[in-house]
């Protein structure tokens, strides 16, 4: 008898299972229609609507975020491309998402009123093993970030980390510490390269990876303009480090135990290690007799590294260790503009007619030193049209980063929608910079918004208009468009130095090196994979062997 009610069972089960499946799609079904209906109405604003989903627990799983990240984001069907303001429920976690041009200016302009502490705190305890002393400082720090502390808050002016710690970057990369530090980097990459031109022949020899060749010259220049000479010459594998702890950036973020990744800490225990070898024997031989006239010394080397030690002792919880996380966190930094000078260059020599209108360009603030090595004009560099367009199509095409925002005390509003208080904002640069609608794609769509033309950010004059047929630069008309940089009151203050370094590495390689990029290397596409995706300018997914010699003296 029991074994005759069996099917019967079966039957009813799979009857409640189909039922259950059509309940959720019905609800799914009205809740889309009505978020669509709500989407094409311009006269609703106020709270976001959530973006959604079929199953209430999970939410909007992006299971498929795995696989292909940017093919997630840039999905017409997914919550990235949503036009107007939505709330994303994944598991227990919700955020807001923003996008469109309009959109990312209301957000970048009500930036005054958001946090950035709980993100940095986030990175640096992930990324960057700042120990749990220090970083419990940042849970602490309710001050806000403006000169002025929050009223009612009772935080030690010397324990103001958040407002500290941006304006000694402030300081260093938009204030008085830029100039000297940009002297010693052009000085450094001028005598790098023009080395490695000593070292390579007149006739065409075989590298590897162009990329490689690009960023260590370029990475050595940085780390020994921002450090002095001895982090690296104390730390001779310190330069492999760096680049493999980038490598393996996504596997802190994403909070994988070191037991599962023993390679990936030895790296970061390396690179820290590192640090704290070098600012030793910096506290060890340093004297006040060290300074020089720009206030820099050989030991720190820029007064940016000798005040925040001063600077983070005088903080709770803050020893040498958490010194080192912090400041190998300003160090690492010099990544995203280091890949993106390399991915320039990689750009201006795989089309011969773009390196034909650089070089004429560069050729003309060329200057020769009183030691015949070549060097540049950069103020007449910065506003070099054809060049400067490379740099920014570069960015624009390859900057893949998360702008994370987060209102603190106040709702925000973005264009009449609320973001309520203490709620993430995301908004994914990738997916502004793949708008086709927001982006200049030629007369006849031929030039799509995922591949490389300089054309988007070049203005020509008309064929009636008298005088210069030479084009113009501008980033102006894509606000909110354009966003490597993020933007409003946190807008990345290194974004000076990026340009200048990014532009005269550009020129010095045309100017001193004939390159030609082998077949295999020509279409290399980027690191879309899962580890390689939202840290910054992307990687090569493989290497760009070339051939490359140096460029005759008599033709610079």
């Amino acid at each position: 008898m029991f074994s005759d009610l069996l099917p019967l069972r079966g039957a009813n089960l799979g009857a409640l299972s189909l039922l259950f499946i059509a309940i959720l799609w019905r609800w799914y079904a009205v809740r889309r229609d009505r978020f669509i209906a709500h989407g094409k109405r311009g006269d609703v604003k106020g709270a976001p609507l959530t973006f959604p989903y079929v199953f209430p627990l999970l939410g909007s799983l992006p299971i498929m975020y795995l696989w292909d990240p940017r093919a997630f984001v840039l999905n017409p069907n997914n919550f990235f491309q949503s036009a107007h303001p939505v709330l994303v429920k994944i598991l227990t976690q919700e955020f807001y998402v923003i996008r469109g041009p309009e959109n990312v200016k209301a957000l970048f302009k009500g930036s005054w009123a958001c946090t950035s502490v709980p993100f940095v705190k986030f990175a640096l305890g992930y990324a960057f093993g700042l120990p749990a002393k220090a970083l419990s400082l940042y849970d602490k720090d309710d001050s806000g970030g403006g000169h002025l502390p929050h009223p009612g808050s009772n935080v030690e002016a010397r324990n103001r980390i958040d407002y500290r710690v941006y304006q000694s970057l402030i300081r260093f990369l938009e204030g008085k510490g830029l100039q000297p530090f940009w002297n010693r980097f052009a000085d450094n990459i001028t005598q790098q390269l023009h080395d490695l031109h000593q070292r390579i022949g007149s006739d065409w020899e075989y590298r590897a990876d162009l990329m490689k060749v690009v960023g260590d010259e370029a990475t050595v220049s940085i780390i020994n303009a921002l450090c002095g000479p001895y982090l690296l010459r104390l730390n001779p594998h310190f330069l492999h480090d760096f680049w493999d702890f980038d490598r393996n950036l996504q596997t802190y973020l994403q909070g994988i135990p070191w037991f599962l990744a023993p390679r990936a800490y030895a790296v970061r225990k390396r690179v820290l290690n590192a640090v704290k070898v070098w600012q030793q024997y910096a506290r060890d031989h340093f004297s006040d007799s060290a300074i020089s006239v720009d206030g820099d010394d050989p030991f720190w080397g820029s007064s940016f590294f000798r005040e925040r030690q001063e600077m983070f002792l005088a903080m709770d919880g803050f020893d040498y260790d958490a010194i080192a996380s912090e400041d190998f966190g300003a160090i690492w930094a010099a990544r995203n503009s280091v890949t993106a000078a390399s991915w320039t260059i990689f750009e201006i020599y795989r089309d011969p007619e773009l390196l034909a209108s650089v070089r004429a360009e560069v050729d003309s603030c060329a200057l020769r030193g009183a030691d015949g090595r070549i060097q540049f004009d950069v103020d007449q560099l910065l506003r070099l049209p054809i060049l400067q367009a490379v740099y920014a199509e570069t960015l624009r095409l390859r900057m893949h980063f998360y702008i994370i925002r987060m209102p603190d005390r106040v709702d925000l509003n973005i264009r009449d929608w609320i973001i309520p208080r203490r709620k993430v904002i995301v908004t994914p640069t990738t997916v502004a910079h793949m708008d086709s609608e927001a982006w200049n794609i030629g007369v006849n769509n031929e030039h799509p918004v995922d591949q490389f033309w300089i054309g988007r950010f070049l203005k020509y004059p008309s064929k009636d208009s008298p005088g210069s047929t030479s084009p113009t630069f501008s980033t102006k008309e894509l606000e909110g468009s354009w966003i490597p940089y993020g933007g409003g009151p946190r807008q990345c203050p290194g974004r000076h130095f990026a340009k200048r370094q990014i532009l005269l590495t550009a020129a010095l390689m045309v100017s001193l090196f004939d390159c030609e990029i082998l077949e295999e290397g020509k279409n290399v596409r980027e690191d879309f994979t899962l580890k390689g995706f939202g840290s910054g300018v992307s990687h090569p997914a493989g290497k760009v062997p070339m051939r490359i010699r140096r460029k005759d003296r008599g033709s610079m």
